[in-house]
């Protein structure tokens, strides 16, 4: 019998040329979706780990998160997260800003006895028109129409534990919005912003922002979701 070969362990050092050399093969030959997709990735995480202002932390850091069990589509990781904070949190009332009314789905279906209140910009008539047999809304959901700079907003002042600004919306101004976000939260409330990492402008405003703020703005990784709170949510970094 022949003398039986022992497997070197494979080291750091072999997998990081591997990974170089695989990345100048693909970035040579590969399409340039490809391309484009590598270099919008890097541009995110180097945005995010040159951030001024906003702390960047585990989902881990936040209380009790791991006791929590909510359920939804799996492409929608966001409203899996944004739901998991609305239930340690304790909501009686939420209330989301343009896009991020899709979340308010899944939200209502993990807290059916949360109030929801979603508003939006009416939805043009042909697309409207396209549209083919839309899911109804929960009955915990109230659809507004509008946007924070026209709507009358003062009836909901100081009543909302939760409000959800899509920052990436182009339809919807992140500063009205994040403006009426204050003024629509209750004495713990907090504000999730979707799209941070993702929309140039919600990057800058945020950094920009997190100074003037008695409370820190925390990134949370491996998320879209940035996030204020008037509870402390957040663990202590040990």
């Amino acid at each position: 019998m022949g003398r039986e070969r022992r497997s070197e362990p494979i080291g750091e050092r072999h997998v990081a040329l591997d990974v170089i050399a695989g990345v100048i093969r693909n970035a040579l030959a590969g399409r340039g979706d490809q391309r484009a997709l590598l270099w919008r990735q890097l541009w995110i995480e180097l945005r995010r780990f040159g951030a001024s202002n906003v702390r960047n932390i585990p989902l881990s850091r936040i209380r009790a998160i791991h006791d929590v069990h909510v359920e939804g589509p799996i492409d929608q990781p966001g409203a899996l997260v944004i739901s998991a904070l609305a239930t340690l949190l304790e909501c009686e009332t939420i209330f989301a800003f343009g896009s991020a009314g899709d979340t308010s789905g899944v939200l209502a279906h993990n807290l059916p006895d949360v109030q929801i209140y979603a508003l939006a910009p009416a939805i043009p008539e042909p697309l409207a028109a396209a549209r083919v047999h839309p899911r109804p809304p929960a009955g915990n959901i109230t659809r507004l129409t509008g946007s924070a700079e026209t709507f009358d907003l003062s009836r909901y002042s100081g009543t909302s534990d939760l409000v959800i600004i899509d920052a990436g919306d182009a339809s919807g101004d992140i500063r009205e919005e994040t403006d009426a976000a204050f003024s629509l939260l209750s004495e713990l409330g907090t504000i999730v912003w979707d799209n941070y990492t993702h929309s140039a402008a919600a990057y800058a405003y945020l950094n920009a922002l997190a100074p003037a703020l008695d409370r820190p703005v925390f990134h949370l990784l491996g998320t879209r979701l940035a996030l204020y709170s008037r509870w402390d949510i957040v663990r202590p970094d040990e």
